[in-house]
């Protein structure tokens, strides 16, 4: 878990995107190391395992595939098969919180619509879901905006999180999905 400082908010890259997400005023501080940890869904661990497994064995995939392509051919679609059965685990688990929302997001914090007006520096609990990955995102995060959105009716705000709390393993999986994401847009605008 890492504490990012202001200065380094901008040193991420930040794109438009639609995720599953879920916030919390939090009423305290945010929870120490050990609390945290113990925060965290089922759902988002087994897909963060599943991912770091699946990083681990990129390269033995890659000398199959060198060796036999058929068989690394084998090996991709039963981790399709995986990973399609850990994404329907996923969804199954949080549907009933978690719900999509335009948001701009980096790995250094996020922005995005709500309700209510929060006060600066205060703390929110934020559980995001990525698509399609369906990576799980759990991160506290310290408001540093929340301005009134001008013709909106309820009134709506534009809020602003730094995060304060977050799982390294879980910014790797922001900074890959950002850069997927700008890949992507880049290979449809050439």
């Amino acid at each position: 878990m890492t504490d990012t400082s202001h200065d380094e908010r901008r040193d991420f890259y930040r794109i438009n995107d639609t995720v599953g997400l879920h916030y919390t005023v939090c009423d305290n501080d945010i929870p120490d190391a050990e609390s945290f940890a113990a925060e965290i869904p089922n759902e988002f661990q087994l897909i963060s395992h599943l991912n770091g497994i699946d990083m681990d064995s990129s390269t033995l995939l890659h000398n199959i595939q060198d060796i036999s392509p058929d068989v690394s051919r084998y090996f991709k679609i039963i981790n399709n098969k995986i990973d399609a059965l850990a994404r329907h685990i996923v969804t199954l688990g949080i549907d009933d919180e978690i719900k999509p929302q335009a948001v701009t997001l980096s790995a250094g914090g996020v922005c995005f619509v709500c309700n209510e007006k929060l006060a600066l520096d205060s703390f929110v609990r934020v559980s995001m879901v990525l698509y399609p990955s369906c990576s799980g995102i759990l991160a506290y995060g310290k408001v540093v905006r929340c301005e009134a959105m001008p013709d909106t009716h309820p009134q709506q705000y534009d809020l602003a999180l730094e995060y304060v709390l977050i799982n390294e393993s879980d910014r790797d999986s922001l900074v890959r999905h950002v850069l997927q994401l700008q890949s992507n847009y880049l290979r449809q605008n050439k």
